[in-house]
């Protein structure tokens, strides 16, 4: 069981890492602009044909056709981590808008301490104090990552500045993050009444997709629907763009590893810990000396590193 938890929080790492680096490379790569949100609905659309294929081979047509018989009567259940997950994508939109780039880094990493207050009230999770400042230091650490590229990338004043409902947007967004968060950890880890998982993760993935796919579609057309009607849903995609999407779909089967086997606070070390692969690759591969590391960034690096290896350390006592 540990070695299928460290394999999946590494594989996490190796694919977020792998899919922030080509998604930058996909917006140099294309003539013409892709619509992102069609990119989402096609990566939900290829997890789920997956999914669909590994619960036919290795469970059978008769699980296969239980798992959609279910979707019915657990409807309210299903639906709700993609409801939550829209809502705080527009509430996150919605944050960007009325706070300065720091302001709002600083801000959104308090998913991570939401994360870990929300698996303490549904799913008991217990802290020791040195796990519980590891979390603080790690938000701290990928404060000082994202927030210098932030301020380097940021080419516009925000319309708001700092404002009272910008810090509201984005602190309702990481409520909504680290209930969502964990509510689909809990349902990934049910189990029947002889103590065994009551699915697979390829059918829960299944029954979930059978509301994401919708939602992601809905969302497609609500943010980018005059774009969609004049030049398709396929405008601008290119072999670059197709990687992006087979990138995205293997991160929602590898986190749905990650909810089983480990915890989604160990997600947040893991996709952390991506963020600094990501900063240190941008500041090699750029090779103009403008984006190489500075020393607010390798001290970020360095407290992510440590407060990842102090937390896992207190994990296993």
């Amino acid at each position: 069981m540990k070695l299928i938890q460290l394999s999946a929080l590494l594989l996490l790492t190796i694919q977020n890492t792998a899919l922030v680096l080509v998604t930058k490379l996909s917006y140099s790569s294309t003539t013409e602009p892709y619509v992102v949100s069609t990119v989402i609905a096609c990566s939900e659309c290829l997890k789920c044909f997956v999914s669909c294929v590994l619960v036919f081979l290795s469970e059978g047509a008769a699980a296969f056709y239980n798992a959609f018989r279910e979707i019915p009567t657990n409807a309210v259940r299903l639906s709700l981590p993609s409801f939550l997950y829209v809502v705080q994508n527009n509430l996150l939109f919605e944050g960007v808008r009325l706070l300065s780039p720091t302001v709002f880094t600083a801000c959104s990493q308090s998913k991570i301490l939401m994360n870990a207050f929300f698996s303490r009230i549904m799913l008991g999770t217990q802290l020791t104090s040195k796990q519980a400042l590891a979390l603080c230091t790690l938000v701290l650490g990928i404060v000082l990552v994202q927030s210098e590229r932030d301020e380097l990338n940021d080419t516009s004043q925000s319309v708001g500045g700092t404002s009272f409902m910008g810090l509201i947007s984005v602190f309702a967004a990481s409520v909504t993050s680290g209930f969502a968060g964990t509510y689909m950890e809990k349902i990934y880890k049910e189990l029947d009444t002889s103590g065994k998982p009551s699915h697979s993760i390829w059918v829960r993935n299944m029954q979930l997709a059978s509301f994401s796919i919708p939602m992601a579609i809905f969302t497609a057309y609500w943010q980018d629907g005059k774009v969609i009607t004049t030049y398709g849903v396929f405008t601008g995609y290119d072999s670059v763009v197709l990687v992006v999407i087979a990138l995205q779909a293997i991160g929602g089967l590898i986190i749905a590893a990650v909810m089983r086997y480990a915890s989604n606070v160990l997600k947040c070390f893991a996709v952390s810990l991506s963020i600094c692969y990501c900063a240190i690759a941008t500041a090699y591969m750029s090779g103009d000396g403008k984006h190489g590391l500075c020393l607010q960034q390798t001290l970020g690096i360095a407290l992510v590193i440590g407060a990842t290896f102090n937390y896992a350390a207190q994990k296993a006592l």
